[in-house]
C-alpha cells in the first residue's frame, strides 16, 4: 500500500493526482490512498514552489524512508532529490509504488502487558527464561518483533537502532506487548533480517525517561546485583561500565556505594543500571541492614574502603 501526502494542491487536484498514480501503477484504489500525517506516509508530493520545496527538503531530510516527488507547473512528476530533471513516466511510477512496503497488519493477539513498568517486568522475565515470542505495538501496529528464544529481533520498518530506541522511549507508556506464537512471529517477520536484541534494549534503557519507579528504589539504597556479564557489544569501550560489572558480579551494592568505591558520578552508575535492569542482566536486592554510606558519621568511609579491598582481593586485583 502506498500512502501519499499531497501538499499545495486543492482537493480536486489531489484526487486527480491519486487517480493518475493508481492508473500508472495499475493498482486498485485502496492500495494508493491519501495520507494526512507526514510520519505515516510513504510518498510526499508537492506543488513546485520555492517555499514548499525548501520546507519539504527539510522534512524528508529527517525522514529518509519517505520518497519525495515534485509536480511541476506542467503536471509532470519529478524526483524531489537526486535527478530533478528526469520526468517520471508510468513505468517509473509503477516501479516506485510497487516497491513501497505494505502497511503493517494490526496485531490481534491479546495484550500481555501495557505501560512501562509492566512491559519492563515481562521483558525481564522472558529474557531470563529465553522462552516465547512477542510484538511491541503502538496503537495496534507492530514496532518491534521479539524472539526471546534466539535473543533476536525484527524491525518491520527497517529503522536503525538509534531511531528505534528513541521511538520506543518516546512511546513507552503507550506501548503494548503482545505474546505471539512462533509461527505468527515467522509470518510477521517474513524475509526481514534478524538482528541481535540486546544492543537495542541497551540503547533503549539508556534513555532517561520512565525509570521513576526504579530510581525511587535506588534512592532508597536498594542494592544492584549483576547476574552475568552483559553482551560485550553493548559495553563497547566504556571503561566505567566494565569496572561496574566487575564490582557487581562480586557483590551487590547500592548506587551510592558504587559511586564511592569506583569514584564515578552517581548519574553514570544509574546510566548503567537502567539498561542492565531492562535487559535482565541486573536484579535489585533489599538494602543492606545497618549499612552506612560514605560521608556519614563513624567509620562508613572505612567500611566501604574495606569492601572494595575485599572485592579486589577476591578478583586478583
Amino acid at each position: 500500500m502506498a500512502r501519499v501526502l499531497v501538499v499545495g494542491s486543492d482537493i480536486q487536484g489531489e484526487h486527480a493526482l491519486l487517480q493518475r498514480l493508481r492508473s500508472a501503477a495499475a493498482l486498485p484504489a485502496d492500495t494508493v490512498r491519501s495520507c494526512r500525517d507526514l510520519d505515516d506516509c510513504d510518498l510526499l508530493v508537492i506543488k513546485d514552489t520555492p517555499a514548499l520545496r525548501n520546507a519539504a527538503l527539510r522534512m524528508v531530510r529527517e525522514r529518509p524512508k519517505i520518497q519525495f516527488w515534485i509536480e511541476d507547473q506542467h503536471g509532470h512528476l519529478r524526483h524531489g532529490q537526486g535527478d530533478e530533471h528526469a520526468v517520471l513516466d508510468d513505468h517509473a511510477i509503477e516501479h516506485a509504488l510497487r516497491q513501497m512496503p505494505p502497511a503493517p497488519e494490526p496485531i490481534e493477539e491479546p495484550i500481555a502487558a501495557r505501560s512501562a513498568k509492566a512491559i519492563t517486568r515481562v521483558l525481564r522475565e522472558s529474557l531470563q527464561s529465553r522462552h516465547g515470542h512477542a510484538v511491541l505495538a503502538l496503537d495496534g501496529l507492530p514496532l518491534l518483533l521479539v524472539d526471546f528464544e534466539q535473543d533476536q529481533m525484527v524491525v518491520p520498518d527497517a529503522s536503525d537502532n538509534v531511531a528505534m530506541a528513541q521511538a520506543l522511549s518516546d512511546s513507552f507508556e503507550r506501548l503494548a506487548l503482545h505474546g505471539i506464537a512462533a509461527k505468527r512471529y515467522q509470518q510477521l517477520a517474513g524475509e526481514l533480517p534478524r538482528q541481535p536484541l540486546r544492543p537495542l534494549l541497551w540503547q533503549w534503557g539508556q534513555h532517561p525517561a520512565h525509570w521513576h519507579d526504579l530510581d525511587a528504589r535506588l534512592r532508597q539504597h536498594a542494592r544492584v546485583r549483576l547476574l552475568r556479564w552483559p553482551d560485550f557489544r553493548v559495553l563497547g569501550h566504556q571503561h566505567d561500565s566494565f569496572r561496574l560489572c566487575s564490582l557487581l558480579l562480586k557483590r551487590a551494592c547500592s548506587v551510592d556505594e558504587c559511586a564511592t568505591l569506583l569514584e564515578i558520578p552517581r548519574e553514570a552508575v544509574c546510566a548503567f543500571v537502567h539498561p542492565a535492569y531492562l535487559c535482565g542482566y541486573a536484579a535489585l536486592e533489599a538494602p543492606a541492614a545497618g549499612m552506612r554510606l560514605a560521608g556519614g558519621a563513624g567509620d562508613g568511609g572505612g567500611l566501604l574502603a574495606r569492601m572494595w579491598r575485599s572485592v579486589r582481593q577476591r578478583g586478583g586485583g
